[in-house]
């Protein structure tokens, strides 16, 4: 055995392996390579003695070798992961090396390299790598869903997509059987196209889902089967949420039925034509005007099966529309047949539409109109004919004088909305458009607005323009001015109020005589009687006296009060509007009664514009305004200081809103209310006064056209408030 093993064996066995051998100082510089070097990277022994081996590793994999020359000092051997050689050629080669440290053995006194080119074997796990990635993007991140079926039908992977539509986690879906998601309906489908994966290859069909929510999904599913040593070991699946497509192809089919049934239901001819001049639908209406059935016509070119036509001017509008693409519309005499048609052409993707109708008893009865309208515009009562949803299509010189409009700006417009104003009634208005929808003759009286804000009073004759099946068509309104005979009923009216009201203060008139005025004057008469029996200087002829005094101041203050009531009462009475600064008024009556609201700790604020000025009679206001201070004041609380509050503002319809507030004694309104205005009247007996001050205030607020109502709580105080319709503004 020991003759085999000689140093020429060993030498032997080294220079024909395939692996490459070299030996290297502890520096790294080759003191030997084999010829396994040579054949495999191209450098021969001279190339490479004497010379840093690297000077051949790539860049990136430099520090790796030269972390392995350190820790071989401290080794005996190091496997040392793939790295770059350069070989003579200039192409890197992928090594497998293993370093020897075998610096102590006298024979060698090195580091031995044991050294494989497995360039082919790198190249082909980076590809597998490679393809392991595209499958692995392809499967996890594929925008569809994406799983893996074992030839049983039973789910082994799948990615996040899966998990997303149907609402089960990974967890849920792995090892079960693909059929338990598919519906019901579609079951036996599903399975078939399974089995026909299995026995023939790939497949793609359409099915139904059914996910967590028990929702349904429509998915297109692509299987495709997996060979692996000569047979199907799996199969791999790829579906797509299809189901708002679905849907989508449900509406369009909706909407071509609904279209077709629209069109069918077109009482005109209609019909369209592609850019080979064939019919391609005819709704029903089209097929009976040509004796024929609907499906007979399509497909049929028009210019061939009706060659007359092309002389004819429907023609040339068919040519013009399809070339331009603008639609047209126009009106043609057919003189065989002694009728106008009324033509429409449109283009559409695909070629033209066309649709007719016989207009001629629309044109005999828009000249019937014409001559109608001719003699309308000469009649002295204003006339207006409008379409059928009430619009303005025509209007005689009267009706344009009375309004104040010109037919321009009243075309195409509704006259209950341009005619209307503040005081139109809108039951009126309610009332008559109601009548408007029944389709009957009828009329009706409405105040109306001219252009300028005029009021008039008119009497409209309304008789409808009926259709062959009963329907408004047109309706023709004849206006007669009636405000003469409307104001001159409202002054009626007015002096029935007047004379109503004047019948009312007769009424108190008598009370104040009867009552008031008849004790003070027979304590009067019988006193004077008296003093006639009595000596004058007994203290009886005193206490007489005295007692008369008092009757006769008692029988003062009722004239006295009939005079102020006789003064607001009396239509004569002219007292002439002026312009009012209503702060300056309010001010000027809280400066008067300032002594005594001082006096009594109270507080009055004013809440009024500096700016705001009203033409009015200032008296009155001053003595409305005064009373209802005085009246705070006379009845506030004994509980807590006085707080009055004067608000005066303007409402957005212009009128003026006066508000009195106090926090006084207050009143139960369920009580006072029926009396609480009338004469004479007092509800507080521990304070002075008569009665008098809010049957005045009433009565002067309505001399200057306004109105009043009072809110009241007894403990808490009192709210008045006073309304002026409109009053005129500086």
């Amino acid at each position: 055995m020991s003759s085999v093993l000689t140093p020429e064996f060993y030498s032997s066995i080294i220079q024909h392996t395939n692996d490459m051998i070299c030996i290297l100082t502890p520096e790294g510089l080759y003191k030997y390579a084999n010829n396994a070097v040579a054949k495999q990277m191209g450098y021969t022994y001279h190339d490479l003695v004497d010379k840093s081996a690297l000077h051949h590793v790539h860049p990136d994999d430099l520090p790796d070798i030269l972390g392995v020359l350190q820790d071989i000092n401290h080794a005996e051997q190091i496997k040392v992961k793939p790295f770059r050689f350069l070989h003579q050629n200039g192409s890197w080669r992928w090594l497998s090396l293993t370093l020897t440290n075998m610096l102590a053995n006298p024979a060698i006194c090195g580091l031995v390299t044991n050294c494989r080119d497995i360039t082919e074997e790198v190249e082909a796990n980076t590809l597998l790598s490679k393809k392991e990635a595209y499958y692995s993007a392809l499967f996890f991140n594929h925008p569809d869903l994406v799983f893996t079926l074992n030839d049983q039908g039973i789910i082994e992977s799948s990615n996040a997509r899966v998990a997303n539509i149907l609402g089960y986690t990974t967890g849920e879906t792995w090892g079960q059987h693909f059929a338990k998601y598919v519906a019901p309906t579609h079951l036996e489908e599903a399975l078939q196209a399974f089995r026909k994966v299995i026995g023939n290859g790939a497949h793609t069909f359409e099915t139904r889902i059914v996910d967590k929510n028990k929702q349904l999904l429509d998915l297109s599913v692509t299987l495709v089967p997996v060979w692996l040593n000569g047979r199907i070991t799996a199969v791999h699946c790829v579906a797509k949420d299809i189901t708002q497509v679905k849907q989508a192809e449900k509406l369009l089919r909706e909407q071509a039925v609904q279209l077709n049934n629209i069109l069918g239901s077109i009482t005109d001819s209609f019909f369209a034509l592609n850019k080979h001049w064939q019919i391609t639908y005819a709704n029903p209406t089209f097929a009976k005007f040509l004796k024929l059935p609907a499906e007979k016509l399509l497909r049929r070119n028009i210019w061939q099966e009706s060659p007359d036509l092309i002389s004819t001017h429907f023609y040339r509008k068919c040519m013009e529309v399809m070339a331009t693409g603008r639609p047209t519309e126009y009106e043609e005499y057919i003189g065989v047949l002694g009728t106008i048609t009324n033509y429409k052409i449109y283009p559409f993707e695909e070629g033209i539409a066309v649709c007719f109708t016989d207009i001629t008893a629309k044109r005999a009865a828009e000249e019937e109109l014409r001559k109608l309208s001719l003699v309308a515009s000469k009649t002295t009562n204003g006339v207006m004919i409008t379409c059928k949803n009430g619009l303005i299509e025509w209007a005689n010189n009267s009706f344009l004088c009375l309004t104040g409009y010109t037919l321009a700006e009243i075309e195409q417009k509704d006259p209950l909305k341009l005619l209307q104003g503040p005081d139109t009634s809108q039951e009126a208005l309610q009332n008559l458009r109601r009548l408007l929808g029944l389709g009957i003759p009828f009329s009706e009286e409405l105040l109306t607005y001219k252009k300028n804000g005029e009021k008039v009073w008119i009497a409209a004759d309304i008789t409808p323009i009926l259709d062959d099946e009963g329907k408004i068509e047109k309706l023709i309104i004849l206006y007669t001015d009636i405000s003469e005979r409307k104001f001159a009923e409202t002054k009626l009216l007015q002096l029935n109020e007047n004379l109503v009201q004047q019948n009312s203060d007769l009424r108190q008139f008598t009370y104040i005589v009867s009552h008031n005025l008849r004790a003070p004057v027979a304590n009067i008469v019988g006193l004077t009687r008296l003093l006639a029996k009595l000596d004058a200087s007994s203290a009886a002829f005193s206490k007489a006296v005295q007692n008369l005094d008092i009757s006769v101041q008692r029988l003062d203050n009722v004239i006295h009060d009939l005079s102020k009531i006789l003064s607001i009462k009396t239509p004569e009475n002219s007292d002439a509007t002026e312009p009012v600064n209503l702060r300056t008024l309010c001010t000027e009556i809280t400066q008067s009664l300032h002594e005594t609201t001082i006096a009594i700790k109270a507080t009055i604020d004013l809440e009024i514009d500096k700016n705001l000025i009203i033409y009015t009679k200032r008296a009155y206001l001053y003595s409305i305004l005064h009373n209802l201070i005085t009246n705070s004041i006379k009845y506030r609380s004994d509980e807590r200081s006085l707080l009055l509050q004067l608000k005066i503002s303007k409402a957005h319809n212009g009128s003026l809103l006066i508000k009195v507030t106090d926090n006084g004694l207050g009143m139960d309104m369920d009580v006072v209310r029926p009396n609480i205005f009338k004469l004479y009247n007092r509800f507080h007996v521990h304070t002075e006064g008569r009665g008098l001050g809010l049957y005045l205030v009433k009565s002067q607020v309505e001399a200057l056209g306004g109105s009043i109502e009072v809110e009241s709580e007894k403990g808490l105080g009192t709210r008045f408030y006073i309304q002026f319709k409109a009053p005129r503004y500086q």
